[in-house]
């Protein structure tokens, strides 16, 4: 059973089936209508979805080699990377792209026959608006979870590997060079064998910061995929597309202060403040005017009493509260 097409998509009379799906991830067009239709997609067909993510690990495994070698294993040249050139001859390139993959895996593993692999361990890990967690997991690392995240865990023999859906995790990671710790979060991936870095996913992007260690950061389409190197006091962030770009200086310590029940904002805008602050608040902040939002701000606040921002910010900002009918706060310039 396929699930109904989306009005919104293009080529919507065709059915929604895992290469169907692998096709448009990979045509370099998937906007977010297509994005929320994809995540209905993979709660109703839980199967399917499950032969996605094959098709995706297949692509992780392709893209690592050469280009003798993958024409070595088709017996011809490579098929020409897909062109934003429409929907149609996008999808026929990415679909051409993604036969190729298959045929990789065939002749060189028959992959598809392989059982997929048990995780040794696994785990939900969730914190609530306003919660702040700290787990300790079986290989001697260390999770501290900021409030409204979601994510899930699996370690397997080889790889350890979380699923960020959303929310924020403060990853202090146990060495441990033969088994990897990767964080996949939306269209990038970190990966790292022992250090401490944080992850936070927004609806629109994902940024990585690191306290120490070194981070590698992948993100974009499997035929394109970006690269980054992160050290210790950099950071960077990766938009919905997965587009990589360079890592930058980053005030770590300030950006992770919520760990130890405190939010620090140095010359922020309020619109920012104002989302953070929603993750900790039972009121939700709304502006109600788009140049309150440009304002700069600069404040500390103890999360124990996130409420105590209420009070404080018409002081620290020339913007008046107002309540609005359905609980929420509308914030505007005075």
């Amino acid at each position: 059973m396929t699930a109904p097409p989306s009005s919104s998509t293009p080529g919507s009379g065709q059915p929604r089936t895992a290469a169907w799906w692998f096709a448009r991830w990979h045509s370099g067009e998937l906007g977010r209508a297509d994005r929320r239709e994809y995540e209905a997609w993979r709660k109703a067909h839980p199967e399917e979805a499950h032969e996605f993510d094959q098709m995706q690990q297949l692509g992780h495994t392709a893209e690592r080699l050469s280009r003798g070698q993958v024409e070595a294993l088709l017996g011809g040249p490579v098929p020409a990377r897909p062109r934003r050139t429409g929907w149609g001859q996008s999808r026929r390139a990415a679909l051409g792209w993604a036969c190729a993959a298959l045929v990789l895996l065939a002749a060189g593993s028959a992959w598809w026959s392989l059982p997929a692999a048990t995780p040794s361990y696994s785990a939900l890990i969730a914190a609530e608006r306003g919660e702040r967690r700290r787990v300790s997991l079986p290989d001697g690392s260390q999770l501290d979870i900021n409030g409204a995240t979601r994510a899930e865990l699996r370690f397997y023999d080889k790889r350890r590997e979380i699923n960020l859906a959303s929310g924020e995790i403060l990853f202090s990671v146990a060495s441990d060079t033969a088994r990897p710790f990767i964080v996949k979060a939306g269209s990038s991936d970190i990966r790292v064998t022992g250090t401490v870095f944080d992850v936070r996913r927004n609806a629109d992007e994902v940024s990585v910061a690191v306290e120490s260690g070194t981070v590698e950061v992948t993100g974009g389409h499997w035929w394109n995929m970006g690269k980054a190197t992160l050290r210790a006091g950099q950071g960077i962030r990766v938009p919905a597309d997965g587009t990589i770009g360079v890592p930058a200086p980053t005030d770590v310590a300030t950006l992770t202060a919520w760990r130890d029940g405190r939010l620090v904002f140095r010359n922020a805008p309020l619109g920012a403040v104002l989302s953070e602050m929603n993750r900790y608040l039972a009121t939700p902040l709304r502006l109600a005017d788009e140049r309150a939002g440009k304002l700069r701000v600069s404040a500390s606040f103890d999360l124990d009493r996130p409420e105590a921002f209420l009070d404080a910010l018409p002081a620290i900002a020339p913007v008046r509260l107002a309540p609005a009918p359905d609980g929420s706060v509308d914030i505007s310039l005075r």
